[in-house]
Order: structure tokens, then C-alpha cells, then sequence
């Protein structure tokens, strides 16, 4: 037998029922609500359910742990809070997992102040220890998390996650790999964030300052090579464009003193008529 099309008819029959308010409302059937498919960021499960997780960023896991990142260019927004819960319950309905055994993780990299507030205002909001801010109300267990403010000591890894590092820090995170787990798509988004640490690095070694081996190794041979040739290379190449157009503006200001015309000084620098002009 085949099967009946009840969503059509569905659509057919509520549309009848609010006949009366037509010019008022808009009937979209079957709306999309994304382009792309919904992805979870993170999704992290517990293999055994008597595991008790001690790490401070984990002691809300429960069986399935939703995360969802936001970059230090991105914001975590309302909305962005509510896309996640919904992940959460969606994975929950999709599984047929107890919404009980879900947490939601939203990991910021600055503290969201708006979001916070928000979150204040509905639920409860704990600030329990640095960086890790508890929400008790929603429907699954829930916390932010701010990356940037976690315990370097604790949380060497998120923390480290963003731009701003010292060459003391870099240094650390590259000796603190011990277990030899895969980084280096961590290395390369830290490195390109933090040439100028990097390159304080390349000039100690220079100078005389020893670097760890191990540290040296993993610049030199995965990351620090290309980052400092190109840190090194675009500061040149931006120095001698800056350099360039100051001279130009000065020889511009002694040309127009002399009365020259603005085509003169334009044939004579790399400025045009309108920068010339407005000398």
C-alpha cells in the first residue's frame, strides 16, 4: 500500500482553518531551515557510564556531551546558545538517548557579557571556578566556558587557543606535548596568530639564548620555518611600502613648494592627483 502524503494535507487543512487572517500570515510548507547540514561542533561519549570525569571543564559531562566552539573572532551570541541546546535535544530525539544523559558545552574564547546576562535573567548562572560558568535551569546540564580565562595551569591547550601569546607561552605548549598526540592543527592556527611571538623565538636563538631542542626541532622543521620566513617577509615588505610612501610624500611637498604641476609630481612618485592634491 502506499504511503499517504499527510503533510500536504496537513499544510491544505491548517491553511483552511486560519482562512479568515489569509493576509496576515505566511504559510511556508517544508521550510529549510539551513543551507548546510546541522553539524555538532563536538560531540564527546563517554565509553562507560560509571566513568567520573575529575577534569574542571568536564565535571558536568554526562553520557553524550554536546560542545560548540566559537572562535576568538566569533562571539557566542543568543542565538548561537539556542542552536546548541537544539543540537542537544535533536541528538537526544535522533538517538533515542534520555535528554538526562546530554550536557551542553559552548566554548568561548572572550567572555560573552551579553550572553551571560541573558542566561542570568532565565536561569541561574554560577561562575564556579575561573573560567567555567554553570547554567542550572535549562533543559540539559549546560556551562560556558571562556578559554581565554582558564587556568594556564590546568588548561594549557584551550587557553593557548587564541592569539596574544607570549614566546614564553609558545615555548610551553610546544614542551607540553608529552603523550605525542597530533597537533599540528593547533600549531599551525596558534603560529599564524602569534608571528610576532614566533619570531621573538627565531631572534633569541640568534642571539645566543638556547632553545630546547625538541622546541627548535618543531618550529623549525613543522612550523616556525614557514611562519617567521612570511612574518619576516610581509613586515619587510609592508616596512618598504610605508617606507616608499613617506617619501614620496615629502618629495610631493617640496615639488608642489617649487610650484611644480600635480602631473609632475604625480610622474615623479607613486602618488595620485587626488593624494597629491590634498598635500
Amino acid at each position: 500500500m502506499a504511503r499517504k502524503s499527510w503533510h500536504p494535507a496537513f499544510v491544505q487543512a491548517i491553511q483552511h482553518e486560519l482562512k479568515d487572517y489569509r493576509e496576515d500570515l505566511t504559510f511556508e510548507s517544508e521550510h529549510q531551515l539551513l543551507t548546510e547540514p546541522l553539524r555538532i561542533d563536538v560531540l564527546i561519549i563517554k565509553k562507560k557510564r560509571n566513568v567520573v570525569i575529575k577534569k574542571n571543564i568536564a565535571q558536568i559531562f554526562r553520557r553524550f556531551n554536546v560542545i560548540e566552539y566559537k572562535s576568538p573572532a566569533d562571539s557566542v551570541t543568543i542565538e548561537a546558545y539556542h542552536k546548541t541546546q537544539s543540537y542537544g535535544r535533536l541528538y537526544a530525539s535522533l538517538n533515542r538517548v534520555d535528554i538526562n544523559d546530554v550536557s551542553i558545552t559552548v566554548v568561548s574564547t572572550h567572555r560573552p557579557r551579553k550572553l551571560l546576562a541573558f542566561l542570568n535573567e532565565r536561569y541561574t548562572v554560577t561562575h564556579v571556578m575561573a573560567g567555567i560558568y554553570l547554567v542550572s535551569g535549562d533543559t540539559c546540564a549546560t556551562q560556558v566556558l571562556v578559554s581565554r580565562e582558564l587556568p594556564e595551569q590546568d588548561n594549557l591547550w584551550l587557553n593557548g587557543l587564541r592569539g596574544g601569546l607570549t614566546a614564553e607561552q609558545l615555548e610551553r605548549l610546544a614542551l607540553s606535548n608529552e603523550q605525542g598526540l597530533p597537533m599540528d592543527a593547533f600549531f599551525q592556527v596558534v603560529g599564524e596568530a602569534n608571528i610576532e611571538a614566533l619570531e621573538d623565538l627565531s631572534m633569541r636563538k640568534k642571539e645566543g639564548v638556547i632553545l630546547s631542542e625538541k622546541l627548535d626541532a618543531l618550529f623549525r622543521e613543522k612550523y616556525g620555518a614557514t611562519f617567521i620566513a612570511e612574518g619576516k617577509a610581509r613586515g619587510k615588505a609592508e616596512g618598504k611600502a610605508e617606507g616608499k610612501v613617506e617619501r614620496d610624500i615629502e618629495i610631493a611637498k617640496n615639488m608642489k613648494q617649487k610650484g611644480y604641476s600635480t602631473s609632475d609630481i604625480a610622474d615623479m612618485t607613486g602618488l595620485s592627483s587626488a593624494d597629491i592634491e590634498r598635500l
